[in-house]
């Protein structure tokens, strides 16, 4: 049989590829012992007296007799073939179960590695040999299982081998050998069936990440707007719940940050991306690989040059790498399925990454007065045009998307207005306006926004603003829970614009952010009227738990900070002092850029007695944007390059990158 000369198959596999064909063969032999015992018997004898039968003769009756006893006994032994196969399939699978036991062990042993080279940004030797002891510990308990289940010696040295051990083999043929089992090996055929058999839209979450390339890192906050852009699940908490279910499964490995623990990327083990790949493409569920999309569902734009004919049925564009997008009438010309449009910047670069290669976040789309198109896409409910050029204002035409949840706009350098439509996104969630930096202000009407939920970015108005929207109108959001603030150097707060935080009753998490400031000395040329920071009185939300100040722009502490937060995060500026006051509940702080920060070690432990030192980082000068004056005058050159060059050349980029970079 050829099936049984296959190499080494699982348990599950002899079940599935032989066993269960067997028993249909069995069956076809039934069949067939029928059939052959009534050909084999023989006919009546008819006489015209009796027409319908006659005795048989005693020599036919023998006959019959003999074959009736062998009809009897193959039968038997037919039902005893079927016991014993069956015997035999209950048996295999106790054998699959024990398999998988085994195999399923060596999770936490592929955990525990992780933990020592991937997760840590910056390991040291004793985390490192911990994870090892722990992989030790996992390794003994699989060997004795093993052991335990074959009624094998412990220890394959006390076996007493007489050859000599194997040559070991290079490490990189051996982990590719290694790569190619775990690729074409059993494991793959469980993890197919486990996917397979997923709920629909598990399975549609899953099948998500196979647009992502090998390796990379994804946020997951990315993937949870795809998802609730697919209707995969119907909200962001819904999401995380999903998040946690593909982790606890194994099906996604999550990426936890080093300093705070929580898990914010995950990425896929390269035998896993595959099978996603491969299911995704025979489904139909994604076109990978394809510059003509006349039939696809999803699209992913990933090199040459892209066609608009996209299918009418599309429900998702999802850009990968293209860095020009050259739009045309047939982009969104009767889309009306079309509910995911990811055309922005997927990956989250740092500022190095940014500075290093400029060009790397920057995605210069041509044709954006075809975003007026946009209105007819009707089902969208996902929209990212981060780091995209040449966007001055949004159309007020977006206003016709009702069902649009998240829309992400941030690092559009040249967005300048948002424009009235937006304030007509009563189902918008999720609005993330970061780094934006030529906005002057809000439109008025954005308190209308009822269910937003995050808020990122919002600029406090300029004396250029007319009709501006305060901070005020937002008290009406009883579900924002993150909130980004934005006090650029000409703002102009009202009286109390910034005591109405208070009145924020579900804010768990809030950044606020100053602009460029003015240097010592100008203050002192100017006179001694106070720089107008000063005179901005704060009172913060009872329930905040993160609090994130970018550029304070004062010596002192503010005492406007609340005890209760859990995470303080303060990133440059002129702080000098921190509070001495104890009974702080902050578990996680982080203080960087602070050339100007004098505190005691003591005092720090004293006051912040709930720190986790592994959560800590109160590093005053750590790189070279120490120097705050140079780093605000780097970004407001850059921003003015860009705000000059963007709309003619993408050298824009280039230029304000080599401006940042020969600055620091």
């Amino acid at each position: 049989m050829p099936l049984l000369a296959s190499a080494h198959p699982s348990a599950r596999g002899v079940e599935e590829d032989i066993l269960i064909p067997l028993l249909a063969r069995l069956t076809t032999v039934c069949t067939a012992l029928d059939a052959a015992a009534a050909a084999a018997a023989p006919p009546p004898i008819v006489s015209p007296e009796h027409p319908i039968s006659s005795q048989p003769s005693a020599g036919t009756d023998a006959t019959a007799a003999a074959l009736e006893a062998t009809t009897s006994h193959a039968r038997a032994l037919l039902e005893k073939i079927k016991g014993d196969m069956a015997a035999l399939r209950r048996l295999f699978r106790r054998i699959d179960r024990t398999e998988k036991g085994i195999r399923y062990s060596f999770d936490p042993v592929e955990q525990h590695m992780d933990n020592a080279i991937q997760q840590q940004e910056r390991p040291s030797v004793e985390h490192i040999h911990s994870q090892l002891l722990a992989v030790d510990a996992e390794i003994e308990a699989i060997r004795t299982k093993i052991c335990a289940a074959y009624n094998l010696p412990l220890s394959d040295r006390d076996a007493g081998e007489d050859h000599d051990p194997p040559r070991p083999e290079a490490t990189g043929v051996a982990m590719t050998r290694r790569m190619e089992e775990l690729r074409y090996g059993p494991q793959m055929r469980h993890l197919k069936l486990a996917v397979s058999g997923l709920d629909a839209r598990v399975r549609g979450s899953l099948l998500c990440l196979a647009a992502f390339p090998e390796g990379a890192v994804v946020k997951k906050r990315l993937l949870i707007h795809w998802w609730i852009g697919e209707g995969f699940v119907k909200s962001a908490d819904a999401g995380k719940r999903r998040f946690d279910q593909l982790v606890a499964k194994g099906f996604i490995i999550p990426v936890r940050s080093a300093l705070c623990g929580t898990v914010s990327r995950c990425t896929v083990r390269p035998w896993v991306l595959d099978l996603l790949m491969s299911l995704a493409r025979t489904t139909s569920f994604l076109e990978l690989d394809c510059s003509d999309f006349a039939l696809a569902r999803r699209v992913c734009l990933t090199g040459g040059k892209v066609l608009s004919r996209f299918s009418a049925d599309a429900r998702a564009i999802y850009n990968i790498d293209h860095k020009y997008v050259e739009l045309d009438k047939g982009w969104f010309a009767g889309k009306k399925e079309l509910c995911t449009l990811q055309l922005g910047q997927w990956r989250e670069l740092g500022p190095r990454e940014q500075i290093a290669n400029p060009m790397a976040s920057h995605i210069e789309v041509s044709g954006v007065e075809r975003f007026a198109d946009i209105q007819s896409c009707k089902s969208l409910r996902y929209i990212s045009f981060r780091g995209i050029s040449r966007i001055e204002s949004l159309p007020d035409s977006i206003g016709n998307l009702r069902e649009l949840v998240v829309l992400d706009l941030r690092a559009c350098h040249n967005l300048e207005e948002l424009g009235q439509g937006i304030t007509k996104l009563d189902r918008l969630e999720y609005l993330d306006l970061s780094e934006c930096h030529l906005l002057g202000g809000m439109p008025k009407g954005l308190g209308r926004l009822t269910r937003l939920q995050v808020l990122k970015g919002f600029v406090v108005a300029n004396t250029n603003s007319k009709d501006p929207c305060h901070l005020n109108e937002l008290t009406k959001l009883d579900k924002l829970r993150k909130l980004g603030i934005v006090i650029g150097k000409m703002a102009v707060p009202t009286d109390d614009e910034f005591l109405k935080l208070a009145e924020f009753a579900v804010l768990e998490s809030l950044t606020i952010r100053w602009g460029l400031l003015a240097s010592e000395k100008s203050r002192n040329e100017e006179g001694p009227a106070p720089h107008p920071v000063v005179m901005m009185k704060f009172a913060l939300p009872p329930n905040l738990k993160k609090l994130d100040l970018h550029c304070f722009p004062l010596a002192e502490f503010p005492q406007w900070v609340p005890k209760g937060v859990k995470k303080l995060y303060i990133r440059g500026g002129k702080l000098a002092t921190l509070s001495d006051e104890e009974g702080w509940d902050v578990e996680v702080l982080r203080l960087r850029f602070l050339r100007d920060l004098q505190y005691n070690h003591d005092t720090l432990q004293r006051c912040f007695k709930k720190l986790d030192p592994d959560h800590t980082e109160y590093t005053h000068v750590q790189t070279s944007w120490a120097n705050n004056d140079v780093y605000h005058v780097c970004t407001f050159l850059e921003t003015l390059v860009q705000y000059m060059l963007f709309r003619t050349s993408w050298m824009a980029y280039f230029i304000g990158g080599l401006i940042v970079r020969c600055c620091y």
